[in-house]
């Protein structure tokens, strides 16, 4: 670097200012999101320390002197993998991408069944069963009927209200599915009308200060054109006293 870069380096009015950050947290990974309005790709900078230390920083010139920069750190969570965080830039807005770490104790080992050796299979007696002399009384057909038919109904009318339970359970969880849902794409939409709100007054902030620069120049030009007019009236008023003496020094030597 050399001599005339470390001066005009050192001349440097730095505005620091703090970005507005947020996080959105996923199944498989978690995404820093920073508000950079004017910033360009080429200023800004991403690091991650050994000390598992996200780094961000960023700096942009506003006029001759006056330079605008930032520098955030955040602490990466235990269970993010360090080795694949991407950044995205994309219309004033930085992502960093933080991907969880795939744990070996989620995945559970299927048991294995003991083998077992089968028994010899003993041979099978007929079993010799008395018969009992049939001495009840003989039912009808029509009674025998009723009595089968009663049993069904029972088992349909609990089968019905198990349907109907699982159905009500269903129409349950979708419905806390579909709130959570809505509840998610609420919370996202807010971030979002939020963020807009503080580029826009990022914005106007800057258009505020461009409008002040250009005000302190044109005070600056006004006052040099002042100096300028009261030069020549001075040069003016000069001449004339000058050509009034010489012109009364003439008449006297006449």
């Amino acid at each position: 670097m050399s001599f005339d870069q470390k001066t005009r380096e050192a001349d440097r009015i730095y505005d620091e200012f703090e970005p507005p950050s947020d996080w959105d947290h996923e199944d498989t990974s978690d995404t820093l999101i920073l508000m950079l309005p004017g910033f360009k790709k080429d200023q800004l900078r991403v690091q991650v320390t050994s000390t598992r230390v996200l780094r961000v920083s960023g700096e942009r010139q506003m006029n001759e002197k006056k330079w605008r920069r930032f520098r955030k750190e955040f602490s990466i969570p235990p269970h993010s993998d360090t080795n694949n965080i991407g950044a995205k830039f994309e219309a004033g807005i930085l992502y960093i991408k933080l991907p969880k770490l795939i744990s070996q104790q989620n995945i559970v080992p299927t048991p294995t069944k003991p083998t077992t050796q089968q028994e010899p299979q003993k041979p099978q007696q007929p079993a010799t069963i008395p018969q009992k002399p049939n001495t009840a009384p003989q039912v009808s057909d029509q009674k025998k009927q009723v009595v089968q038919q009663e049993p069904k109904k029972e088992i349909e009318e609990v089968s019905q209200r198990k349907g109907k339970g699982k159905a009500e359970e269903l129409k349950e969880d979708i419905d806390d599915v579909n709130n959570k849902v809505a509840s998610k794409v609420a919370e996202k939409k807010s971030l979002t009308m939020e963020m807009v709100s503080r580029q826009r007054q990022e914005y106007v902030n800057a258009l505020c200060g461009l409008v002040d620069e250009v005000k302190k120049q044109k005070k600056l030009v006004n006052l040099l054109v002042l100096v300028f007019l009261v030069l020549l009236f001075g040069l003016y008023v000069k001449n004339v006293i000058n050509s009034f003496f010489s012109g009364g020094h003439k008449n006297q030597e006449l």
